[in-house]
């Protein structure tokens, strides 16, 4: 099932609840956001806000990523919670204030994240990249105490331990350190 786009007037006013599988390719994701694993499931309510939408879920799947220390694939499963807006354009923003000349900068900021729509259906491919995209992690690591790649020959620490001579290796501070030991004789 393709990710849904309800129209304005399909949302009652009590609102609408939808279930259903994304299909990675829907959400455009870049090689550095991860590799999905499978589908993604989507679970969303949006309700009417004013002459907007307030669309609140969660976004659960698998991740193939790589560790940074020992350059690992593993599979992180993900479930990403969010709670955004949608106004059309020409709808002030809640807690901003609407004058001429006022500067983004300036303005306070809001709780939820505020998309803008200009036609008559939702389109959650963008938000839900975004999503994506914010959460996927600067650094991944396989887990917390990752050893990473011995530095002399590479071996990966977390599956045996190389014997490499460790202490001898010279730290690229170590100019500084020598420096620093003369200037204090």
């Amino acid at each position: 099932m393709a990710l849904p786009k309800p129209h304005l007037t399909e949302v009652p006013d009590s609102g609408l609840s939808l279930v259903c599988e994304v299909q990675p390719d829907e959400l455009a994701l870049g090689p550095d956001d991860g590799r999905v694993q499978g589908e993604l499931s989507l679970s969303v309510e949006i309700a009417k806000a004013g002459t907007g939408l307030s669309v609140t879920g969660v976004l659960t799947g698998s991740f193939l990523r790589q560790c940074v220390r020992c350059l690992t694939e593993y599979e992180d499963v993900v479930s990403l919670p969010f709670a955004v807006e949608y106004r059309h354009e020409e709808s002030p923003a809640r807690g901003r204030p609407k004058s001429p000349g006022a500067e983004a900068r300036d303005l306070p900021e809001l709780e939820d994240e505020v998309y803008l729509f200009d036609g008559e259906r939702l389109e959650l491919a963008e938000m839900l990249r975004e999503q994506v995209i914010l959460t996927t992690p600067m650094q991944p690591l396989c887990h917390e105490d990752c050893q990473g790649l011995c530095p002399v020959c590479g071996q990966n620490l977390n599956e045996r331990q190389c014997g490499c001579p460790g202490e001898g290796l010279e730290s690229p501070f170590a100019v500084l350190k020598a420096k620093a030991g003369k200037q204090r004789k």
